[in-house]
């Protein structure tokens, strides 16, 4: 493979930016080298003596650290193996003319150096990095020493939670201030749709909640908000309707004798006449808009004419009593838009600072911080005066600053930046001499994540303010460009650059003066550019059959249409054995060099995944999973909804036919038809009349008998590991469904770290809130990948599909909460938020900054399509479907951008006319297109495999014995759940051990005047009735709630009391053999001040009458229990006790019996 030939213009650019002795600020075009350039600078301050822990590197993601730090410790790990001459040349590539041997020395100990420093390389995001801050100075920052990050699902249910708590208790005290609020909001707003304003005006920490911190109350807050939009604080709905109907003009008495006079004219008076009359039989909110009829159309514009020329002339007076009426109705309606939409906020300001309130006490509480408060309380600690010796060991910790995607910092973000390098500009006061800089890298053409706080106007205004910084200290500082493009080719940037080239577009994607410019390497590929006639619908849609899908996306929509067409063009390129790569590296296309974008998931999203998977083309899936939708976890739920009530036949019947049970509809049909019972019970009678169906049954069995003994985490690990569950889903499903899977497990550990790890609150907690997981796209599969263009941002591919390109900016759009223009508040300062209803209702002041904040969307939109266009480096594909009923595309949509920028654009065009519609080809067409030569050449041939990897594997050695006291016990409850044993009596025995350690288990929790009704509910959901009559359901209720009340047995069950804890840990062999890993559950847990209490629960009908007589295996188990938490309790005494639940007696074991267990154990 040849290197690319790079233009000296490009390398002295980055040797440039890359000096370690300048700050630096690089504008950078899409594939211009941001991430190379980055690198290469580290590399350069390494390699200039700076300590690897003096360096702080920000980027976007964790995935941007840790792709950055990878190429840093990869370029340090290949020099050391370079010889003389080749380590001259790698560094010589990075811009140091004439490295000497202390140079090639100090390039050999960088890896060790960098890996080996305390602190080492800081690779972060800005979250981490404030993380970091937090732990080292908590007192400073007024945070928790020990605080955790809330994640994004558990914030989302902690707001879910708040809300709800806050509207119930408005909605049981209608007389309260929230109460009232929420009355008002109600008018405003559906129930579900006002969670969704609290919630967004909750989440608006910058906006909203600013607003509100910035004004010092809610009264002086509701008082700017008057201002803002011209009413007087004390103006009320009330009194500018009665002054609607009653003015000075034409006052409600004299409305007769006015539809008189419109009743003397033409047809179109008559109906002004008409509606007075009506105006006059109503009252209330109906007469004012029966009243406004008159001077406004139904969609509340100004009527162009009040009365026709013939009443002008009989009437002149009157024409002019209207015109004047008019006027004073139109100020009088903004009031009483302006007034409604203060109400309304102040309604949603009530609401939603008591949901904060209570979202901020719950954090507090629990020691939790999210990721808004991590910037927060940083930035607040860097700002406190009494925090100066904080910026003193910041100062002393940090020389060199470099920020990637620098135009997706926020400006808070760039706050806590510009606070780390107050000191770098300090002249004299720099240390000895020393130059410290910042380097920061972005481009604010690609600046698509305004939803996460990013301002695109951020890029050029720091970097302009940090330039007149540096320079007035006399520091290097220098704004540099990147133009060529080292991913597409010529035509795709000529296209590019056109689509951009009018002042509007240009203007709208970046703050320079000129539109932009894309140089192309001239080793680039030949490029080409199509533009696909739009898909339309079909005048009439063929019928679906009755079993579509209700959802289903019809098969003649332009959607799937276009998807067919997709797929047939990728099958195309690859069967004809199209070539990629730059000039002299070219090769064959393969599917995982196809991309395909849309601008949102839908139709066209869904209907190009499912064409691809019909067409046998190997795709990645969707970029981004709601979990509780996969197929693969719906058939988890399903699962335990069965477990959990085994009536559920519609559960049991998804979770058979699913890939764990392997059941088809045939199956189903003959187990159901005419069935007696359950389902459940219908596959158990007839499970031995098919193989099939016993298997099944034999699995579900050992489910419930799993599912009813373990927690979550450790049911379904066991389901799709040991149990080969997750081999038949992904056979079935493909490799995709490992994503949802991996998450669902994480999830179901994270679920057991929270709250009692129950199989019931796992699912319920699960379905509670929607979690996605964003997939990683960039895997090195062979598979087509779909994803939006957000997702694609820093992604590239030879060949890139744009399919979702006529949708209109401000599709979908919903703007609830609206940002007023700010006048002369200071930059950065939050300004006045409202509340937005209808657009047709907005007051002038609201609407003028309605049309702003769409200005900003629009934008967004296309920077969108800029990032969208620069994936591609060899083909760009752009087709699309018309919208809706429209006969003409949208003018300025992604569509319509790029037809106009490729008809100016210069570049050779050839039309071609295909059965899905005509083609327009843009570029060097003859090139691209490859000679069939090439296109003939043989696949590569696999690599030879070493002959170590077909030798046997030496036998496993294990360095650990495990020991698990608790599972003779768990056996047992197995059996007992399962019917394992033929003996009825040892059986129910059985059974009526495990009810009573879960109600033993669960009871203590409760509270005890509610202790009876939850035990006789858990029984009659788990004892069959013909099993366990009521009257013995009620004494063994009756027992352990007696049990519960002895107060012998008080501190086992009483506060600081733990239930069926889970212990890991390692105990050294006392002959030097494998060390023991013991892994258990204890049943009760008390750990006090000064000891640790072990308590196992034994059902044993006749417990023994001394210490000295339990059987041995309870006395090991105890034994090992005890000298596990011996370990993580040194200085507490630890005691282990046997709670015989028939007697109820509690035996004590002594600590010499125990130490003597342990030792024979441990000695074996």
């Amino acid at each position: 493979m040849s290197a690319r030939v790079i233009p000296q213009e490009a390398i002295a650019r980055q040797i440039q930016a890359s000096d370690p002795g300048a700050s630096v600020f690089v504008s950078a075009n899409a594939g211009a080298g941001k991430t190379h350039v980055l690198v290469q600078r580290v590399i350069r301050l390494l390699l200039a003596g700076v300590p690897p822990e003096k360096i702080l590197c920000i980027t976007f993601t964790k995935a941007a650290a840790a792709n950055m730090a990878q190429r840093v410790f990869a370029t340090l790990g290949h020099w050391i193996t370079l010889g003389d001459d080749a380590l001259d040349a790698a560094i010589r590539s990075t811009g140091i003319a004439q490295p000497d041997a202390a140079l090639r020395r100090r390039a050999r100990e960088l890896f060790a150096g960098a890996l080996e420093t305390p602190g080492g390389l800081k690779v972060q995001t800005i979250h981490a990095l404030c993380t970091r801050l937090l732990q080292q100075f908590p007192f400073e920052a007024n945070v928790p020493a020990h605080f955790a990050v809330l994640d994004d699902r558990d914030q989302a249910e902690m707001m879910e939670r708040a809300s709800l708590a806050v509207l119930l208790k408005a909605a049981a005290e209608p007389d309260s201030k929230a109460g009232r609020a929420l009355a008002v909001a109600m008018t405003s707003a559906a129930d579900t749709t006002f969670r969704d304003v609290v919630r967004d005006a909750c989440m608006s920490r910058d906006t909203f909640l600013a607003w509100i911190d910035r004004a010092g109350s809610a009264d002086a807050a509701m008082a700017e908000l008057s201002a803002a939009l011209g009413v007087a604080p004390q103006l009320d709905a009330a009194s500018i309707d009665r002054a609607i109907v009653d003015g000075p003009h034409l006052p409600r008495a004299e409305w007769t004798s006015a539809a008189t006079i419109f009743a003397s004219g033409s047809a179109n008076d008559g109906k002004q006449a008409q509606r007075l009359r009506n105006a006059l039989t109503l009252t209330g909110e109906a007469q004012i808009e029966a009243y406004l009829a008159v001077f406004f159309t139904g969609e509340m514009e100004r009527r162009k004419s009040l009365a026709t020329k013939k009443i002008a002339e009989s009437y002149p007076e009157f024409c002019a009593t209207l015109a004047d009426e008019a006027e004073r109705v139109t100020q009088l309606l903004a009031q009483r838009r302006a007034v409604a939409a203060r109400d309304r906020t102040e309604a949603l300001l009530v609401i939603a600072s008591a949901v904060a309130s209570a979202i901020r006490r719950d954090k507090q509480q629990r020691g939790l911080l999210d990721y808004d408060d991590l910037i927060d309380k940083t930035l607040e600690m860097l700002d406190r005066i009494s925090s100066g010796w904080v910026h003193y060991k910041l100062d002393r910790g940090v020389d060199h600053v470099l920020i990637d995607e620098a135009q997706d910092t926020s400006p808070r973000q760039w706050d806590i930046i510009e606070r780390l390098i107050a000191e770098f500009t300090a002249g004299a006061g720099a240390r000895d001499g020393l130059k410290r800089t910042i380097f920061a890298v972005g481009d604010e053409k690609q600046s698509i994540f305004s939803f996460q706080g990013a301002v695109p106007r951020e890029f050029a205004e720091r970097r302009g303010a940090l330039q007149s910084r540096f320079r007035k200290a006399e520091l290097s500082f220098e704004k540099v460009n990147f133009n060529y493009s080292f991913r597409s080719g010529a035509a795709i940037l000529q296209s590019v650059d056109y689509v951009f080239r009018d002042q509007e577009i240009f203007r709208s994607i970046h703050a320079d003066d000129s539109y932009p410019v894309h140089q192309a390497l001239g080793d680039a590929g030949p490029s080409l550019v199509e533009l696909w006639e739009l898909q339309q619908p079909d005048k009439r849609e063929d019928m679906e059959g009755w079993q579509a899908p209700f959802d289903a996306v019809a098969e003649t929509s332009p959607e799937v249409k276009l998807a067919r067409r997709v797929e047939a063009e990728i099958a195309r390129l690859i069967r004809e054995g199209t070539l990629t790569g730059p000039v002299g590296n070219r090769r064959r296309l393969r599917y995982g060099d196809v991309l395909i974008l849309v601008r949102r998931r839908g139709r066209a999203f869904d209907a190009v995944i499912q064409a691809l998977k019909r067409g046998n083309i190997p795709v990645a899936g969707a970029d981004r999973l709601k979990l509780t939708e996969h197929i693969a976890v719906i058939d988890l739920l399903n699962l335990a909804d069965a477990l959990l009530l085994p009536q559920d036949d519609l559960a049991l019947a998804t979770v058979l036919k699913s890939p764990l049970f392997g059941l088809d509809d045939d199956d189903l049909y003959k187990l159901a038809w005419n069935r007696q019972g359950s389902l459940r019970q219908a596959l158990d009678q007839r499970a031995d009349d098919n193989p099939k169906w016993q298997r099944a049954r034999q699995r579900l069995e050992a489910c419930a008998a799993r599912a009813r003994s373990e927690a979550p985490f450790s049911f379904y690990t066991w389901l799709l590991g040991g149990d080969g569950g997750r081999a038949d889903m992904l056979r079935r499903l493909g490799p995709e469904a490992t994503d949802a899977l991996d998450e669902f497990l994480e999830l179901a550990l994270s679920y057991e770290r929270k709250a009692p790890a129950t199989l019931q609150g796992f699912v319920g907690w699960l379905r509670s809130a929607d979690t996605e997981i964003k997939r990683d796209m960039e895997i090195a599969r062979d598979e087509v990948r779909v994803m939006t263009v957000h997702g694609a941002k820093g992604l590239e591919a030879p060949v890139v599909f744009m399919i979702d390109t006529t949708s209109a900016p401000a599709d979908n759009a919903r703007l609830n909460l609206i940002e007023l223009a700010r006048g002369n508040a200071a930059p950065g300062a939050a300004g006045v938020v409202v509340w937005a209803g209808r657009k047709s209702d907005d007051p002038p002041a609201v609407a003028a900054a309605r049309e702003a904040m769409l200005r900003d969307t629009e934008d967004e939109y296309r920077r969108l399509l800029y990032v969208a266009m620069t994936r591609a480096a060899d083909r760009l594909i752009v087709g699309g479907c018309m919208p809706g009923n429209r006969k003409e595309v949208r003018e300025a949509s992604w569509y319509d951008l790029i037809c106009k920028g490729l008809e100016r654009s210069g570049l050779p065009m050839q039309e071609l006319t295909t059965d899905d519609g005509v083609v327009k080809r843009f570029g060097a067409i003859a090139e691209a297109a490859g000679t069939p030569e090439a296109a003939a050449e043989p696949p590569e041939q696999p690599a030879e495999l070493p002959a170590w990897l077909r030798a046997a594997v030496p036998p496993f050695v294990p360095k650990l014995r495990m020991l698990q006291p608790s599972v003779a016990e768990l056996d047992a409850i197995r059996a007992a759940q399962h019917g394992g044993d033929a003996d009825p009596a040892r059986l129910r025995a059985r059974q009526r051990g495990v009810l009573v350690h879960r109600l033993l288990q669960s009871l203590p929790e409760i509270a005890a005047p509610r202790r009876l009704d939850a035990a006789s509910a858990y029984l009659a959901r788990h004892c069959e009735a013909q099993a366990w009559p009521q009257a013995e359901r009620e004494a063994l209720a009756a027992r352990v709630l007696a049990l519960l009340d002895d107060a012998r047995f008080s501190a086992v069950f009483g506060p600081g009391s733990r239930a069926e804890v889970p212990i890991v840990g390692r105990l050294k062999h006392l002959g030097g053999g494998p060390a023991l890993l013991v892994s258990g559950q204890v049943d009760r847990l008390v750990v006090a001040d000064d000891a640790v209490l072990i308590v196992d629960f034994k059902t044993n009908q006749t417990p023994p009458q001394s210490p000295a007589e339990v059987p041995a295996g309870y006395r090991r188990q105890l034994a090992l229990y005890c000298a596990v938490l011996a370990k993580l309790y040194p200085q507490r005494a630890v005691r282990a006790a046997l709670l015989w639940t028939e007697a109820p007696e509690m035996m004590e074991i002594s600590e010499a019996v125990l130490e003597q267990e342990a030792s024979a154990i441990m000695s074996r």
